[in-house]
């Protein structure tokens, strides 16, 4: 995970293919607009998409591995192309991994949305 966000981050598309499988279903919030991403090629696009709006576009997450999966929470700090405008938007997601690479992730919002879609709302305490 932390070799994927790194790579990310610095925009090295090569490195971040590394840790992806290429089964990838990637399903961020606009999913409902754009539709999953799928494998490699759906990253590729999904990256040309952020990278089209945002000059910054860095997740800062809190991550926490539960059975075989890594939860996520924080926000993604992002700058918009052209206006500059910063922002932190709240994210928080479910990272699922095949053969030790990164095969699905979903992005539900917020921190109780994941511990509920992990089985884990009736754990929150054990999260905070």
């Amino acid at each position: 995970m932390r070799r994927f966000f790194d790579a990310a981050v610095r925009d090295d598309v090569d490195a971040a293919l590394d840790c992806l499988h290429p089964e990838l279903e990637f399903i961020p919030l606009r999913v409902g607009t754009e539709g999953a991403f799928r494998g490699h090629e759906g990253f590729r696009r999904f990256r040309a998409d952020t990278w089209d709006h945002y000059d910054v576009f860095e997740p800062r997450y809190e991550l926490r591995e539960v059975d075989d999966r890594v939860l996520s929470w924080g926000v993604i700090h992002v700058c918009g192309k052209g206006s500059g405008i910063e922002l932190d938007v709240p994210s928080a997601g479910i990272w699922e991994f095949r053969d030790g690479l990164i095969v699905r992730w979903q992005d539900l919002a917020t921190k109780e949305r994941v511990l509920d879609a992990a089985g884990l709302g009736s754990r929150r305490a054990e999260f905070e």
